[in-house]
């Protein structure tokens, strides 16, 4: 079982502190994107930043390896008022469906029109994908939900690409991103879908990032756009 240490100011000037090393080239990506399976359309990341002096190095890299994901330090940002809720608690049963779903929509992002191979060790990897979900902010209480309230919220996640041999960052995505339903992550158990276009957005981000880095400037997801009703 995961446990919530209360440090999030620190967390994030750690994570936020990495990107500032970057010499990063950001880009607002607005437009929501298709990708590998159909899924509701979702806008890709805000920023990405992409470390250009680590461009030779990793141009030619293509064998990917999605480490699992990091929830051990995961915050709960409660509500103005809200107190400490330990169901929310991420169990292992929880924590397994996570870590597939995560795994999943990265592997088809990633992996669409063979753009990156996934493999499933980190020997066999030149590019490790670093994930970890930073924190989750339920914007009303448990009592509020349970009266009717919206359940509405957000997600926050940090993803590093690394060179698998030195460890060193790529290409770096912190997002924020809003869901009508962030209580679907305290009942995971049931398998609730509600998160996975978020994943796969992510995925879309850090695919675009590596392309990026790489010069390859012909993003093929760009050229499946779809626009959300």
């Amino acid at each position: 079982m995961s446990t919530k240490l209360q440090m999030l100011p620190l967390a994030l000037f750690i994570t936020l502190g990495g990107c500032a090393q970057l010499d990063a080239w950001t880009s607002n990506l607005s437009r929501p994107a298709k990708t590998a399976a159909p899924v509701d359309a979702v806008a890709r990341a805000d920023a990405i930043y992409v470390n250009s002096a680590t461009a030779v190095a990793g141009r030619d890299f293509r064998n990917i390896y999605i480490a699992p994901v990091n929830l051990a330090n995961m915050q709960i940002i409660q509500p103005e008022g809200g107190s400490a809720d330990i169901e929310w608690l991420v169990t292992d049963t929880e924590d397994q469906i996570l870590q597939q779903a995560i795994a999943d929509e990265f592997t088809a992002a990633l992996g669409y029109e063979s753009a990156f191979y996934l493999v499933a060790t980190p020997e066999a990897a030149q590019i490790v994908v670093n994930t970890a979900l930073v924190a989750i902010h339920p914007n009303v209480t448990r009592a509020a939900v349970a009266a009717g309230t919206s359940p509405g919220g957000a997600i926050t996640v940090s993803i590093a690409l690394a060179n698998a041999v030195s460890g060193e960052v790529m290409v770096r995505v912190v997002d924020t991103r809003s869901i009508d339903d962030v209580w679907a992550f305290n009942q995971v158990e049931y398998g609730d879908t509600a998160f996975k276009p978020i994943f796969r957005a992510w995925g879309d981000s850090i695919r675009l990032g590596m392309l990026q880095l790489q010069g390859r400037s012909k993003d093929t997801l760009a050229t499946s756009l779809t626009t959300k009703q």
